[in-house]
């Protein structure tokens, strides 16, 4: 098996272009230098005896894989014959799938120097899990766990069995003790072995209003999985850095309207996202729910309890972002948005009401445009940002 990904990764050394840039490149040497080390570090007696030396290379090799293939991919170029190579790579192969092909996050097409590698490990059983590669750029946390072998997956339409033991049945990620938001996907492949995380700096507290998150430049944070049929998590204490430069506008001006006291308080601007920081002013001496009762209920959700207000974000250019993931509905929150192309020099917060819902594409995965959305713009509230 590590003889046929020596092979493809060799493959795809040989379609490297001319082209790519001195720090990717010199990435991708420091990657085919770890496979040729790990291998030349283990004997052939070692290799015949040793069992959880050869997990461990086959480890590093794929880990080295992975790191190549998002490298690759961040560099933006995959020609269509690396593309045939990349798909063929055990763990590669998913991620290409999913973070190139695809293309759901286009921040990741900007990620080349951003990438941190974390090689972590955790053993339980005959099952090992992996955490190859980390992406925090302040804001939110993007990392893939893959488990080589393993179905992480449940079966579809099966009924709870050894048939499913192995995939995913609790997850947890912890910062300072408290759980955080996250979500994830499954990396596609015929083995589903891999899931693509990102955290959010949101904590995780059901039926409450959700506090966000100013995470440090450095911190640990915890990760717990556990799967089916076995007891014991798999915990990783992971070390994150930021990796990304990042502007970070404020504003202390609050706008008013229809006795909405709105202050769009933070815009931080990287290369991997842009986050703004929505937060609702009660007046002084009035509570959260005289506020709410004070607004005309044409700005509140279904349940009518709370500002529905959504958000675009467009530059001096007309140029508008799209949305990761869906808004908030809270009295402070922070909204997920693509990256901005090249810096801007003024950025327009324009809340608006959907007045009537559209409708996504059939079949669509990702960042989609939604068709035939009618917005009422609420231009009192709009917030600009000057970008020095």
């Amino acid at each position: 098996m590590n003889t046929k990904l020596e092979e493809q990764l060799k493959n795809c050394q040989s379609l490297l272009p001319d082209q790519l840039s001195d720090i990717a490149r010199s990435k991708l040497n420091e990657t085919y230098q770890i496979i040729r080390d790990t291998d030349n570090s283990i004997s052939p007696i070692q290799r015949k005896t040793n069992v959880s030396r050869t997990l461990n290379k086959w480890w590093v090799s794929t880990a080295a894989a992975a790191i190549l293939g998002v490298t690759l991919i961040a560099s933006g170029f995959v020609s269509p014959a690396m593309a045939d190579a990349l798909k063929q790579i055990p763990v590669l192969g998913q991620i290409y799938s999913l973070w190139g092909e695809k293309n759901l996050d286009p921040g990741l097409q900007q990620a080349e120097d951003f990438i941190t590698n974390v090689n972590q490990s955790v053993t339980h059983g005959n099952v090992t899990m992996n955490i190859p590669t980390l992406l925090f750029d302040g804001t939110r946390i993007l990392m893939n766990i893959t488990t080589p072998g393993n179905r992480l997956a449940s079966e579809p339409n099966s009924p709870p069995s050894d048939a499913n033991k192995g995939a995913v049945d609790k997850f947890e990620v912890l910062y300072n003790g408290q759980p955080l938001q996250w979500g994830y996907e499954h990396m596609d492949g015929e083995t589903a072995s891999s899931i693509m995380v990102q955290v959010f700096s949101t904590y995780y507290e059901p039926r409450t209003t959700t506090p966000t998150i100013q995470f440090p430049d450095q911190f640990d944070l915890t990760v717990n999985v556990t799967l089916k049929g076995y007891d014991v998590p798999f915990q990783f204490v992971v070390p994150v850095t930021r990796s990304t430069p990042i502007t970070v506008l404020t504003s202390e001006e609050t706008k008013h309207h229809d006795n909405i006291n709105l202050q769009n308080s933070k815009l931080e601007i990287t290369p991997i996202t842009t986050q703004l920081s929505v937060e609702y002013k009660t007046k002084p001496g009035q509570s959260v729910e005289e506020m709410l009762a004070s607004i005309p209920s044409k700005y509140k959700g279904a349940n009518g309890g709370v500002i529905a207000l959504q958000y675009d974000i467009v530059d001096e250019h007309g140029v508008q972002l799209k949305p990761i993931g869906g808004h908030p509905l809270s009295e402070s929150y922070n909204v997920l948005f693509e990256p901005f192309k090249t810096q801007p020099r003024t950025v327009t917060i324009k809340p608006y009401l959907i007045v009537s819902e559209g409708q996504a594409p059939a079949g669509a995965i990702g960042l989609v445009e939604v068709k035939n959305i009618v917005k009422e713009y609420i231009p009192e509230l709009e917030t600009v940002f000057s970008v020095q």
